[in-house]
């Protein structure tokens, strides 16, 4: 057996279902209708209880539902109960009281008021002093109806003219804002795109126009994957579902873009979810920065940083170098020093002769050596002059025709009013016979070098930067060949000492990376041209002189000059050379007084009552160096006369820079002619 029967009459939906759902908990059999029409169809069907109904309504308000039920015989009697939200002014409900509501409920109610008011108005439906209601008349209804619609419809405009000022406001702010994030939109350095999810492009900024070579509607005509290549498919299908579809965006990821023209450029993009006015998926927006500066840059950076640290490990090995050179050539002054004196000592027809002439040889071959080590690592002093590279390379070819062979042609292509260059002429020597070397050996069977020379004029407007290498003026000399040619990771060591692709014992090692330091020495810089099977062409860069005058070639060197009786005080930490260059001052005609460290020297220096007539020192020794050692004993000796002897080269500038004037040098290793004449020279002043 159901419960009594209700009606409930309302236009919202969800405040039927509302309804009905508490009435239903509480055992009502419950009806609904959307407007006061449907409701009189099911009134004439059915039998109910009670009408709960809302009072504004499309096609029949609650006002004339009431006024109808009263005024029907049959339908009379049924309790009616207002529920409304509209009208809620003491005016509303005693004009719905006048018309023949029961009850008048204001939404939102408590449901246990919706409860007792339900329960209490079924229940006085039985008693007879409200079951005969005294009906108003219908002019009065009609009147008191009309006033109460004219004066909710001025109550409704006025609402809606309040909202409608308030529309426009917001409206306006809109459409700045709009305007703002369409200037924002269209100014962007980025390019902006959307996509819908068909992979339609739906809208571009001009920026992304730009970057494609497309206008805003051809680009509208493309799908995303037009202007994207086929091997970035895979990926950004795999961030569509796995990052945007996911979450509702993507990290920032790179790919590349083919513009109209055909070409690809590299970009980085993120995207976003876009979704409609219900929440559903409607496309996607994207950022794109075109990253081709910022790829080319970080390509400069690492070739820079590669160089750098090219310049950095050849300058640590170079020092390196320098050291093992300094003490090889105090050995070989040994060796050659006592080889020559028994030579002098020994008849020509002697095995002993024999043995000691290669004995000297071996040494000077050796010396060769070192010199190789010091020109790589820079401590070779050079004796540079102004000159025309094309003479210097015209006088050498008839013997680096001989060097490289009859069965590879050598060309030669001297550039057209070459400018001149400041260097050693023995360099160039050195330069161009290693290179050739060099190319001889890359070439099996015959084959082609090339040696040539240009002007070259680096702009500093157009320069890009390299480190050790500035713009200017530079003579540059080629040597190219036909051999066969080298791959990265051997361009990248041809320049370390020792570091050969030749067999064992063919070669030192050291031929480029000599090349390498006579060209740092000389302020300019070597370029390698090389792949497999295609040769290889070493570019030299010489500074164009600006000064001095075209030199001439060292003359010939005087015969041994022999000393008559002069005090030289000698100061050598490495006993072995000591002692030879004893013998052979000695031999001279020279009195010697011996130090092996600078402390001995000034103690010597001291207890020697004669005259000093030459202080010949090491330059580099413990505790104190040569030249400190030379201001110490002028103080009491003053104008003593010196001559320096080290296995480093360079310490002859070193000296001079450091305020000895008329400085004189002797290169370790040295002969006895070298040695003769170099002491003359310093006793000479």
């Amino acid at each position: 057996m159901t419960g009594p029967r209700i009606l409930v009459v309302d236009d919202k939906e969800e405040n039927r279902y509302l309804v009905e759902v508490l009435l239903k908990t509480r055992g009502y059999e419950v009806h609904s209708a959307c407007n006061g029409a449907e409701a009189l169809g099911q009134l004439r069907s059915m039998k109910f209880d009670l009408i709960l109904s809302d009072l504004l309504m499309p096609v029949m308000d609650g006002f004339e539902l009431c006024r109808i039920v009263k005024k029907d015989k049959a339908l009379h009697r049924i309790p009616f109960v207002v529920l409304t939200a509209t009208y809620t002014g003491s005016e509303d409900e005693n004009f719905a009281k006048k018309i023949g509501a029961d009850r008048f409920l204001v939404k939102p109610c408590e449901p246990e008021d919706l409860f007792a008011t339900v329960r209490e108005t079924i229940m006085a439906r039985t008693l007879p002093a409200l079951s005969t209601p005294n009906p108003v008349p219908d002019a009065q209804v009609f009147k008191l109806y009309n006033e109460r619609l004219v004066h909710k419809l001025e109550e409704k405009m006025l609402a809606l003219e309040q909202e409608t000022k308030a529309l426009r406001t917001a409206e306006k702010a809109l459409r700045a804002s709009e305007w703002k994030f369409r200037q924002l939109y269209e100014n962007m350095a980025e390019g902006v795109f959307s996509l819908d999810m068909q992979d339609r492009i739906r809208e571009s900024n001009a920026s992304f126009q730009r970057m494609l070579g497309y206008t805003g509607k051809e680009l509208k005509q493309l799908r995303y994957s037009d202007v994207t290549p086929e091997k970035w498919h895979v990926m950004e299908q795999i961030i569509l579902s796995d990052q945007i579809m996911a979450r509702g965006y993507s990290e920032v990821y790179e790919k590349e873009y083919r513009r109209k023209d055909g070409s690809v450029f590299p970009a980085e993009m993120e995207g976003f979810l876009l979704y409609d006015d219900v929440g559903e998926q409607e496309g996607i927006w994207c950022i794109v920065r075109d990253i081709s500066e910022r790829n080319n840059a970080e390509r400069i950076q690492k070739e820079l940083q590669e160089q750098l640290n090219i310049a950095q490990k050849m300058e640590s090995i170079g020092r390196l170098a320098g050291g093992v050179a300094h003490d090889f050539n105090n050995m070989l002054s040994v060796i050659l020093s006592y080889a020559q004196m028994g030579l002098t000592k020994t008849d020509t027809a002697s095995p002993l002769h024999s043995y000691f002439h290669d004995i000297l040889d071996a040494g000077e071959r050796s010396a060769g050596v070192t010199r190789k080590l010091l020109a790589f690592a820079r401590h070779q002093v050079a004796a540079p002059k102004v000159l025309n590279l094309n003479e210097i390379v015209a006088g050498m070819l008839k013997m680096l025709d001989r060097l490289i062979g009859e069965e590879i042609r050598l060309q030669w292509h001297p550039g057209a009013e070459l400018w001149p260059v400041e260097i050693d002429p023995s360099q160039i020597d050195q330069i161009l016979a290693n290179l050739l070397v060099n190319s001889r050996d890359a070439i099996v069977g015959t084959g082609e070098v090339t040696i040539g020379t240009a002007n070259i004029r680096f702009d500093p407007n157009n320069w890009v930067s390299r480190p050790g290498v500035m713009p200017g003026e530079y003579v540059l000399l080629t040597v190219s060949d036909s051999g066969c040619g080298m791959n990265k990771d051997i361009l990248h060591r041809i320049f370390e000492p020792f570091f050969t692709t030749k067999e064992e014992g063919v070669g030192t090692g050291l031929g480029l990376s000599t090349v390498y330091g006579i060209v740092k020495q000389n302020h300019g810089w070597l370029d390698v041209e090389s792949a497999p099977g295609k040769g290889t062409s070493f570019k030299v860069y010489l500074p164009r002189a600006r000064k001095g005058q075209l030199g001439d070639t060292p003359g010939q060197v005087a015969a041994i000059p022999y000393g008559q009786g002069e005090t030289i005080l000698m100061v050598e930490d490495e006993e072995a050379v000591l002692k030879v260059t004893n013998t052979m001052l000695t031999g001279l005609g020279y009195k010697v007084l011996l130090a092996g460290s600078p402390v001995t020297a000034i103690e010597k220096s001291n207890s020697h009552a004669g005259e000093i007539d030459l202080l010949l020192t090491d330059v580099v020794m413990p505790v104190m160096n040569g030249r400190e050692l030379t201001e110490l004993l002028r103080n009491s000796r003053a104008g003593l006369k010196c001559l320096y002897i080290s296995g480093y080269d360079e310490q002859e500038a070193i000296c001079q820079r450091q305020g000895d004037q008329g400085v004189h040098f002797l290169k370790k290793p040295f002969s006895i002619r070298e040695l003769a004449i170099k002491v003359r020279e310093a006793l000479a002043g």
